[in-house]
């Protein structure tokens, strides 16, 4: 392949072309509308031909061109228009990206020759420097006429860019200033043609869910770049779980020394997981140095964002070792045959211009370039545009001397809006995918998840806003059709620093990680909760017990270690005290058996409970089975038994109105023998013996009420058996009214703040006693209030529970009393431990382990209360059987009704002779026997 020096026409730049490139100035053949991806396949594809005998033409056009373009001008009825560019030209990224420029030019009018403009470049070298580039961009629309300034190349320079823009209304579009800092404020034209840095932020936050690494910390460069993404970062990772609880800032001029001290300081954190977001260049030194400190070993897990993960596959051989295990985003581009035709041109055409001898693999283009290959051709297309609406002219500014304010003096764009609108509704499919602005900056829907494995960064996966992670990036997955994953299933297995395969846990114990103090009350008794053992030979002290067992299970499950040591601390007196050590930072925490109350709260913060809550009151339990010659009435309540006989006397009178308008003659006679006749037979109902009933009617009531008294009788019987055979234990007191009554003596546990409560409920001082042991609640109890002890213990449900749990049934618990928050573990006000281990102590009383717990110390988590009586238990009540009663009600009205019915219309047909035709049941009984009718 040969090379050529030419200048080009379309550029004003004198650049190294191949013979490939020499002919395309030739083979300008239409295809397809501007931007098309037709017409670049086309050029791409003349671009691949081997050179023919026309190279000899081809010279001879080439020298033709360069003379018309020495003069300024260009071919007839074309106008040249003049787009700045600024770029820092000692960088790789400078030097890649105008290359990518130039070869777009040549590409657009390859494809479209017709066209009636000519851009031509007017690049500027900014040197890296801020007033370079804002100088620069002066230079260019003052002097050059710029209608268009392709650049500024870092985000630093592109913010007092963008404001010039928005002065002189010249448009300014970018391919590589990402950060968010530019685009704070209204800057209408500022256009970024590349992506936007916080829009890969839901991308890592969904990373980070799907290990689910609850902490992480952020490292980023000190600059209006780095600064950019933190509070869009922070929110992602906000949404999800996870905390940032660290900033670790490293200005851009920072020696090795600087980011050592500030690496070592990340050792000292817990936290493994690091997000790293900076320019590649920092990057490098950064990885560098975390390597030779050994924090690229296993256990470790680095994140970087898609400014250095755009460069992984050119970055430096002996930088790349450096960056082993870590993982990235990048803007996902498919590879097509577009772009392969492209990578190897320009890679052809770098080395040659640029590094005769450098790695093939370094010369690569980038996302960068193929950005900058698309602005040129929007940037092309959309001057086209406007140049055939309003005939534009080659001096776009206002001649005129510039005054000593630069800025304030500098002309407006008169065709900048129009261009503006152009640029920002221009759509076509480019070289890095489909080109379509969106509020001025480029849309990328999809980042591919890439983890640096060798000497390439091997893609485990995707991101999309509708599909989450995924392992490939089918048409499914695309169209957001799947379900929306964010598990780590959803990517190929990674490997981590340090060659691991190992998902890192995301913390681990830090260097030189401070131990903390956590106080455990030393207890006399209740050793259920919290046992301290001191061995006499080493003088250390054991710790265990419930409350130690659920706090280091909780522990288990923090997403992060924890060092701690026990510091048994003797608070007999008062809890208050243990509290106060963790107040007064004597304590990091404390842990035991420590009542959570609103008073205490106002110094120390609590974990959520994880016991019972509440007060409640022991008393001795007396036997219930006293002997009573009345006992055969208590199976019924007294409402019940008087239902009872009021529904027998109904009963009754029901019966003898119905039986008295038949032929029954035991309901006859004088009004005595019927009244004890009726009721008579409603008492035998209970014996079934109810055979005197004549009519249908009364049949009926007789057997609702039969079956009621089966279910009456059959209660009474179970009931009564009950009571004659259970064994029946009774609170010896069910009321605290009557402990205040009768002025008897109640106890408290030592140290407890039981003993403000009883002072609160109206107990007298003298009459409030303390205990230690549980020993001591028993013995109180059973000599009771008149004779030294007390009637009743007052503590909180968990000691009650233990103490029940030794003592059995002698002992009965009656209340609660009063509420409590429960027993949790006190931390400083603020910790962050308090939210973690709320929610592993939760997990832990939704699973086995806590069961488990609980066994091996014998707590009770559901405790036994005793209201009152256990006779009153079983004694039936009128409520039970109200619905019975109601429907036998119904039934005894329907039935008399309907009698009553029937004899006035028996009655009223006697008197008026009815006919033999329309007989009547009650009428011929009548007849027959003969009934006078004064008896009715």
């Amino acid at each position: 392949m040969s090379i050529c020096q030419a200048y080009s026409p379309t550029t004003g730049l004198a650049t190294t072309v191949t013979a490939h490139k020499c002919r395309t100035h030739m083979d300008q053949e239409p295809s397809g509308l501007p931007g098309s991806s037709t017409g670049a396949a086309a050029t791409a594809a003349t671009r691949s031909s081997t050179l023919s005998v026309g190279g000899v033409v081809v010279v001879f056009f080439l020298l033709v061109t360069v003379a018309a373009a020495g003069d300024g001008t260009t071919a007839a009825g074309v106008v040249a228009v003049e787009v700045g560019v600024i770029l820092d030209l000692a960088t790789e990224l400078g030097k890649k990206s105008l290359l990518s420029m130039e070869m777009a030019l040549e590409d657009v009018y390859a494809a479209r020759p017709e066209l009636g403009t000519r851009v031509r470049l007017r690049a500027r070298d900014s040197d890296g420097d801020v007033v370079t580039a804002a100088s620069a961009a002066i230079d260019l629309i003052s002097k050059e006429n710029v209608a268009v300034v392709i650049g500024p190349q870092s985000t630093l320079q592109a913010e007092f860019v963008a404001y010039l823009a928005n002065k002189t209304k010249v448009p300014v579009i970018t391919f590589s200033a990402t950060g968010d800092a530019v685009t704070r404020f209204h800057v209408p034209y500022f256009i970024r043609a590349c992506v936007k840095d916080s829009f890969q932020v839901a991308s890592i936050a969904a990373f980070v869910k799907a290990y689910d690494w609850r902490n992480v910390v952020l490292v980023y460069e000190d600059s209006n770049y780095g600064v950019g993404i933190l509070p869009s970062i922070t929110d992602a990772l906000q949404e999800v779980g996870a905390n940032v609880i660290n900033r670790s800032a490293l200005p851009a001029s920072s020696s090795n020394n600087r980011i050592d001290v500030e690496l070592y300081k990340l050792m000292t954190m817990q936290t493994r997981v690091f997000i790293v977001h900076m320019l590649p260049a920092r990057a490098a030194r950064l990885f560098a140095r975390a390597k030779a400190l050994g924090m690229m070993a296993e256990g470790y897990v680095w994140i970087v964002t898609d400014s250095i993960g755009i460069v992984l596959d050119v970055l430096p051989e002996n930088t790349i070792e450096t960056m082993q295990g870590i993982v990235s985003f990048r803007p996902y581009i498919t590879e097509s045959t577009r772009i392969l035709d492209f990578i190897s041109l320009f890679t052809t055409l770098f080395v040659s211009k640029y590094h005769p001898n450098t790695d093939i693999r370094m010369a690569k283009p980038t996302a960068f370039q193929y950005w900058a290959y698309d602005v040129v051709w929007a940037v092309a297309t959309a001057i086209e545009k406007v140049h055939r609406s309003t005939s534009l002219n080659p001096s776009f500014h206002i001649g005129g001397n510039i005054g000593k304010n630069l800025v304030d003096d500098l002309p407006a764009f008169p065709t900048g809006p129009e261009l503006l609108n152009s640029i920002l509704q221009g759509e076509f499919d480019g070289l890095a995918g489909k080109f379509r602005l969106v509020d001025r900056h480029m849309q990328v829907p999809i980042y591919e998840v890439v983890n640096v494995i060798g000497e390439k960064a091997r893609v485990i996966g995707f991101w999309s806003s509708d599909s989450g992670l995924a392992m490939s990036m089918n048409s499914t997955i695309i169209h957001g059709e799947s379900k929306f994953s964010t598990s780590s299933v959803g990517l190929k297995n990674i490997i981590w620093p340090g060659d691991s395969t190992t998902v890192p846990k995301g913390w681990d114990f830090p260097v030189n990680a401070k131990i903390l103090r956590i106080g455990v009350p030393t207890r006399h008794d209740f050793k259920t909760f919290v046992k301290v053992e001191t061995n006499p030979n080493t003088n250390r002290s054991s710790v265990s017990g419930y409350s130690i067992d659920v706090f280091e299970a909780a522990v288990k499950r923090l997403p992060y270690a924890l060092r701690y040591e026990y510091i048994p601390y003797d608070c007999a007196n008062s809890y208050d005290q243990l509290v106060s050590q963790v107040f007064f930072k004597n304590f990091d925490a404390a842990v035991g058996d420590v009542t959570i109350t609103a008073d205490r709260t106002r110094y120390a913060d609590f974990t959520m409970p994880y016991t019972e809550s509440g007060v409640s009151m022991l008393v001795l339990a007396k036997d219930g089975n006293e002997p009573t010659i009345w006992i055969f009435l208590k199976p019924l309540t007294k409402d019940l038994w008087i239902a009872i006989i009021v529904f027998i006397f109904f009963i009754g009178l029901v019966v003898w109105a119905i039986e008295r308008s038949t032929t029954n003659g035991a309901f006859r006679g004088p009004s005595s023998r019927q009244c004890s006749a009726a009721f008579y037979f409603a008492f035998s109902t209970m014996t079934f013996s109810h055979g005197q009933v004549k009519s249908l009617l009364s049949k009926i009531v007789v057997v609702i009420w039969c079956f009621v008294m089966i279910v009456l009788v059959q209660s009474y019987t179970a009931s009564l058996s009950s009571m004659l055979t259970a064994e029946r234990l009774q609170p010896s007191v069910t009321d605290l009214r009557q402990l205040l009554l009768n002025g008897d003596f109640v106890g408290y546990q030592n140290g407890s703040f039981v003993h403000s409560m009883l002072k609160q409920l109206g107990f007298d001082e003298r009459k409030i006693k303390v205990y230690s042991k549980q020993e001591e609640y028993a013995n109180a109890l059973r000599t009771g209030s008149k004779h030294g002890g007390v009637s009743a213990i007052f503590d909180e449900i968990p000691y009650l529970n233990s103490f029940l749990s030794q003592y059995g049934k002698e002992f009965q618990i009656v209340g609660p009393i009063d509420r409590t928050g429960g027993f949790g573990f006190v931390l400083p006000k603020g910790s962050p431990l308090v939210p973690d281990l709320s929610r592993a102590i939760l997990s832990l009383s939704e699973g086995p382990e806590g069961l488990r717990i609980e066994k091996k110390w014998s707590v009770d988590p559901t405790p036994y209360f005793n209201y009152g009586s256990h006779e009153s238990d079983s004694r039936l009540s009128f409520q039970s059987f109200k619905g019975l009663f109601i429907i036998t009600g119904c039934v005894l009205i329907a039935m008399l009704l309907l009698n009553f019915g029937k004899v006035r219309y028996a009655k009223c047909r006697n008197e008026e002779g009815v006919c033999s035709h329309e007989p009547q049941p009650v009428q011929i009984g009548m007849v027959n026997n003969s009934v006078p009718s004064d008896t009715l």
